[in-house]
């Protein structure tokens, strides 16, 4: 039982917080809090996994009224000894759309966790965090530089590889729509370099990862540039479209959006002023450390404490060495869960753990244990971990007979499956049912990892029958309301349409994905071809019926008898 106390820092008002300990804040929001007239008392951990803070806090002689930890990207750390601390803990998580895998496990230990990304808040919540608030990210105090005085008209600042291909497909076709306004192009630049480079800028196209808001948007507002980024719904809650930035849905609409925007500067140039305004009032440092310290005033005792501390520190260290965040040994991880109670969410890590270390006889022996000792409570995921291990060990009984304890505990009957892939689509649809599609910023390597997911239990099909088309057709319907995994789907249905060359469905669909990842010419291309085939087959209704259902700007219809 997980040991929370729900009890309310009621003596703790944002009046009355005078002192924090800000963990791996950035030197911005260390001054706003100084500003909002805090005594601020900054740590930089060492690049370390672990940071023992109730220890450097009696070293320094300090006793914050509050703790935040803000995440570091270069290298994390885990804090131990929260539950010791007598003050609000909290947690920004700044990538939850990269780390949730990690986040979620690693909230366990604070009062509050904040999310960057709003869409990421009922996601957190469901794997366990017991407190998630949205805290978007903040821009800058930049001045602002007339429109007419910015030599750039088109500036692009980001790594373009082969790994980020979606990236390069952008600006390959930037370069081609811009012929006659050159796209300013720049990469590792200090972050000084880039606002200034911002500041003579006009418009700034942006890309995302997984759909977040991200860093871009608040670093080009802040420059008064035109942001121009993909329609992801939750930055118009932060900028007004059409008046403070603008958003496309795909290639096309990016592309129009561009020439409106450089046939008409005077246009462009008032909304990247409004821009600038409203980060201004409401998206700078200042701001977010009040709307903390309004979080802090009410947030409840949520951490865990005690031997469920310890659990969930193990559990987040294990979290994060299995994503080869943090390096730590094996042995360690086995250590630090062998100490704690052997519930099913610990059995499961630690099967996971052993499977990293290539410990196949432990994990034989592990699997036919778990087989005759039943686990209390919700075993869904150890049913689920050990049944991988027991495929991995080409033990197919095995594996079964947890997908058996799992439907039983379920109330659930289904036909007994007949093949460890038929097994593999069983588990991924379970997890689908339960919400984890795809650990989105995860390197799944089956070498190494035992599927933990929708999406990797089929890729494991695939890496034995890449060209199994029920389980491509599975992943793709999957992965399909996801957003930044256009690319990948593109790989999917074009193996399905080798096979099935009349279906104007699958050409729909590569047509829109293509057309999602920047690929102008290959999408209207494979949207023409599947117009072609459902007019052969009598179905153009149905095909420009779905085509509108999916194209809000309207802008691809037209372009198709061109």
């Amino acid at each position: 039982m997980t040991n929370v106390h729900k009890t309310v820092y009621t003596s703790v008002m944002a009046a009355d917080i005078r002192t924090l300990c800000l963990i791996d804040g950035q030197l911005e929001l260390e001054k706003a809090f100084i500003r909002a007239g805090l005594d601020v008392f900054a740590i930089h951990t060492p690049q370390n996994p672990f940071f023992d803070l109730p220890t450097a806090l009696e070293r320094a002689g300090k006793s914050p009224d509050l703790i935040l930890q803000v995440e570091r990207m270069a290298s994390r750390t885990i804090l131990t000894g929260l539950d010791q601390v007598d003050a609000p803990v909290m947690f920004w998580c700044i990538d939850p759309h990269l780390n949730a895998h990690w986040h979620s496990v690693y909230a366990r230990l604070f009062d509050v966790v904040c999310s960057t990304q709003k869409a990421w808040i009922d996601k957190l919540s469901q794997c366990g965090a017991p407190d998630v608030r949205w805290l978007p990210w903040y821009g800058h105090q930049e001045p602002f530089v007339d429109w007419k005085e910015r030599e750039h008209s088109l500036t692009f600042v980001g790594r373009v590889t082969d790994q980020r291909p979606t990236r390069k497909w952008m600006v390959e076709f930037l370069r081609d729509k811009t012929a006659g306004s050159p796209l300013t192009l720049r990469e590792g630049l200090a972050f000084s370099e880039m606002m200034a480079l911002y500041r003579a800028s006009r418009i700034i196209p942006n890309e995302s990862i997984f759909g977040e808001v991200n860093f871009r948007l608040f670093e080009g507002a802040s420059c008064g540039c035109l942001v121009l980024g993909q329609d992801i719904g939750e930055q118009v809650e932060l900028f007004e479209p059409g008046r403070e930035i603008d958003t496309y849905s795909h290639v096309i609409e990016l592309g129009e959006k561009l020439s409106k925007y450089q046939a008409n500067p005077r246009l462009a140039g008032a909304m990247g002023r409004a821009a600038h305004a409203r980060i201004k009032a409401e998206h700078l440092p200042d701001h977010r450390a009040v709307r903390i310290l309004e979080f802090a005033a009410d947030a409840g005792r949520n951490r865990v404490t005690g031997r469920e501390a310890d659990k969930w520190t193990a559990l987040a260290a294990c979290a994060l060495a299995e994503a080869g965040l943090v390096d730590i040994a094996h042995a360690d991880l086995l250590s630090r869960l062998a100490s704690v109670s052997q519930d099913a969410d610990v059995v499961s890590m630690a099967l996971r753990v052993q499977a990293m270390a290539g410990v196949d006889s432990v994990l034989e022996q592990n699997v036919m244990a778990l087989l005759t000792s039943p686990v209390p409570g919700d075993a869904s995921k150890l049913n689920q971990t050990a049944s991988m291990v027991a495929l991995r060990l080409k033990n197919f009984d095995a594996a079964k007979a947890f997908w058996y304890r799992h439907l039983e505990a379920k109330g659930i009957e289904l036909a007994p499956p007949e093949s460890p892939k038929e097994l593999l689509t069983l588990w991924a649809k379970d997890l689908a049912r339960r919400g984890c599609v795809a650990r989105q910023g995860f390197s799944f390597d089956m070498a190494r990892h035992l599927p933990g997911s929708a999406a990797e239990c089929l890729l494991t099909i695939l890496e034995d029958e890449p060209n199994d088309l029920p389980t491509l057709r599975l992943l793709d319907s999957m992965l399909r309301p996801l957003p930044g995994l256009e690319q990948s789907r593109v790989g999917f249905l074009s193996i399905l349409t080798l096979f099935k060359r009349d279906d104007w469905r699958l050409a729909l669909e590569i047509g829109l994905a293509n057309l999602a990842s920047y690929r102008l010419d290959s999408g209207l291309e494979e949207l023409r071809l599947g117009l072609s085939l459902a007019t052969q087959q009598g179905q153009e209704a149905a095909f420009m019926r779905v085509l509108k259902n999916r194209d809000s700007s309207g802008l691809i219809i037209p372009l198709l008898n061109h």
